[in-house]
């Protein structure tokens, strides 16, 4: 069940600069299992959450400025900013999202 609030970050150049556009979303919160996280620190990743979504939230924050696309690369949750290793839709209605 999705009670938690995080804030997806998508970085989307505007001129010169780079803007952080922030998105509020309803996630869950789970702990990574072993398996993943084994796997990922083999290739000098350490996740430390996975954050499942909405798919239609996550597109939402998918930014398109001419035939480029900006995805979020960064989620803050409880006070804390994480950089998103992994995301992936696993069903119709659940998006995972790992972040280190």
């Amino acid at each position: 069940m999705r009670n938690d609030i995080c804030v997806l970050i998508t970085p989307v150049p505007e001129g010169i600069e780079i803007t952080p556009h922030e998105t509020e979303v309803f996630c869950e919160i789970k702990s990574v299992v072993r398996s993943e996280f084994f796997a990922a620190y083999g290739v000098g990743l350490t996740p430390k959450l996975t954050i499942n979504i909405n798919p239609d939230d996550y597109k939402v924050c998918i930014k398109t400025i001419g035939n480029q696309k900006y995805r979020p690369s960064q989620i803050r949750y409880d006070g804390e900013l994480f950089t998103i290793i992994r995301a992936f839709q696993k069903n119709i209605g659940e998006m995972e999202i790992t972040v280190r």
